[in-house]
């Protein structure tokens, strides 16, 4: 008869060190853009693990013939001591950055005294998307301690892929633009094409949704139109065609006709235009009242004296 039954839990007792109160890494560029950058983390009452002696002790016995191998054989030991991985929030995180982030070893520096670490790590963010997220780089000794350091990934707007100029042909007339665009893998590619918040509703993207034919062929027909309201006005848009880890964006303008002035040929010059100024004389009818000594003819007494002389006697 079984008198009693035992169950035993192992328990593991892993410390985790606090966050660091140094300001988190960050790491910024644009979309579509790729950048490289080195980072350093400082690990604190970190312990040699016994792995590092066997590991020392096989180093020491190995000749190397060039500083290149030992320097190699370094770095395979910190693989040995230390674990570090990438933490992400969710999956949905995980999928949307871990194509665009790598990180690596770079190299060690172990005070025995103090038993701080410092690692140094080589971070390559190359997004192709605009995106901000934060994820956490952990490490964890062979001994079981563990570091966690947030790295904050900000990705900006790219730079605008192409300028697009349309010419109207008239006000509530249509105008057209159209090109090609092909996936960047050798599979067709779902996307959706759609104009920013800060577009003029002039524009209009046809079609908004299909797929991208694949690299090397002749691409998808993406056709743009512009139907002004009214002239005298800057018509601009911005377009964005975006796939799944891909992202176009094209900056459109709304141009008006350019005016062409008539050029004439053979013409006949029928003016020229030239005026001749002639001076005008200033008449003085009191002057010329005052020597008239006889009515005009349009008087009742024509041909009188207008003053007449009394003689007068002494």
């Amino acid at each position: 008869e079984i008198s009693a039954i035992r169950w035993l839990y192992p328990i593991n007792g892993i410390p985790e060190a606090l966050p660091a109160k140094r300001p988190p890494a960050v790491i910024h560029c644009q979309a579509q853009q790729r950048i490289e950058k080195t980072i350093e983390i400082i690990l604190t009452g970190a312990v040699p693990g016994s792995t590092q002696t066997a590991i020392m002790e096989v180093e020491t016995a190995i000749s190397c013939t060039c500083e290149e191998e030992i320097q190699e054989t370094n770095r395979q030991s910190i693989g040995d001591e230390f674990f570090y991985e990438l933490l992400y929030e969710t999956e949905e995180v995980r999928a949307l950055m871990e194509p665009t982030v790598a990180i690596s070893f770079v190299k060690k520096e172990w005070d025995t005294q103090t038993g701080i670490v410092m690692l140094t790590f080589n971070v390559i963010f190359a997004p192709s998307t605009p995106v901000k997220q934060t994820v956490m780089l952990k490490v964890q000794s062979v001994t079981g301690g563990v570091w966690k350091f947030p790295l904050h990934l900000t990705a900006t707007e790219p730079l605008v892929d192409d300028i697009i100029n349309i010419e109207t042909t008239g006000l509530n007339k249509e105008s057209i633009v159209c090109f090609r665009l092909t996936s960047q893998t050798r599979n067709p590619i779902p996307f959706t094409a759609l104009f920013l918040p800060c577009s003029d509703p002039e524009f209009v993207v046809s079609p908004q949704t299909g797929e991208l034919l694949p690299l090397g062929t002749t691409g998808t027909l993406i056709t743009i139109g512009f139907i002004p309201r009214m002239y005298s006005k800057k018509y601009k848009a911005r377009l964005l065609i975006q796939t799944t880890d891909m992202q176009w964006i094209y900056e459109i303008n709304g141009l008006e006709p350019q005016y062409s002035p008539p050029h004439l040929q053979h013409g006949k010059v029928i003016t020229t235009g030239f005026r001749h100024s002639v001076p005008v004389r200033q008449r003085n009818f009191i002057r010329e009242n005052l020597k008239v000594i006889t009515t005009a003819v349009s008087s009742p007494l024509k041909g009188a004296p207008l003053a007449t002389l009394s003689k007068t006697s002494r």
